[in-house]
């Protein structure tokens, strides 16, 4: 309860300041863009926190991120961390995993543990810019090594696909995803699983707060993975510190809206690209 409350008040401190600052800052990108080539684009990418995987862009060459995350749920807190890589081996075409180890604090009905998460791998391709937009298309894949006891795996494969936009407006850059997902049974905390089809949909938006500094702002909805178990519905604010020539400091802050998600999320990373 003491995570959630101060992530609320951190989130509407950032949102805060981002709106505040946003649009002084928008103004004089103008102002600049055709004197000046723009740092972040010459140097490590603005990525998504919640749609990583899923939205149309593409990592340069390499990308690798540690983050620390801490959950506040209904059944436990978990502090996890977790390792982010993704790379380019050809032209338009992206591969990535994830994939951490965890400790969970249970609220006394399921019991506490530490082990390994579930590993998130996908691939896609990148269709190239249309119009002013660009898409994407992909595959994804949850492999169950995840300790289901404590709460960090679910103990089932699931296999799906997704669509992707990614859209340059005046002073923002939007970002749209939709995809469908094959759940197999699976079991947590000793509670068996049914297996259903989830689809999801993301909207996000990425803000430039100076030359060195991103807003991201996310949106994210999937129905249920499993039978009896509520959908996955949860916003997301936070930003991307552009601090070396290839290296970007990445935090956020997220609430859950449905029963499916965490009550609440803090993610701090540090990403390396080259």
């Amino acid at each position: 309860m003491r995570l959630m409350q101060c992530t609320v008040r951190l989130t509407v401190c950032l949102l805060v300041a981002a709106g505040l600052v946003a649009p002084s800052a928008l103004a004089q990108s103008g102002d600049n863009s055709s004197t000046k080539t723009s740092y972040r684009k010459a140097h490590a990418s603005d990525r998504l926190f919640l749609g990583f995987a899923e939205e149309a862009s593409l990592v340069d060459r390499q990308w690798w991120e540690g983050q620390l995350e801490f959950q506040d749920g209904d059944l436990a807190d978990a502090t996890i961390l977790r390792g982010v890589a993704a790379f380019q081996p050809w032209d338009d075409f992206e591969v990535g995993g994830k994939v951490g180890f965890g400790d969970t604090d249970a609220n006394g009905l399921t019991p506490d543990g530490s082990g390994a998460t579930d590993l998130d791998l996908w691939g896609k391709f990148h269709f190239g810019n249309r119009d002013g937009n660009e898409y994407a298309a992909g595959v994804t894949l949850i492999v169950p090594t995840g300790d289901d006891t404590a709460g960090l795996g679910l103990d089932a494969f699931s296999a799906g696909g997704f669509l992707s936009m990614r859209r340059q407006m005046k002073g923002w850059t939007f970002n749209g995803n939709v995809g469908l997902a094959f759940n197999d049974d699976g079991q947590v905390f000793g509670m068996g699983l049914d297996g259903e089809t989830s689809f999801t949909v993301g909207a996000a938006g990425l803000i430039p707060i100076g030359d060195r500094t991103t807003f991201v702002g996310e949106a994210r909805y999937q129905s249920e993975r499993f039978d009896g178990f509520d959908s996955d519905t949860r916003i997301l604010g936070g930003l991307n510190f552009h601090v070396t020539d290839g290296g970007l400091f990445r935090v956020a802050l997220g609430l859950g809206l449905s029963d499916g998600a965490p009550d609440a999320q803090l993610i701090a990373g540090y990403a390396s690209t080259f």
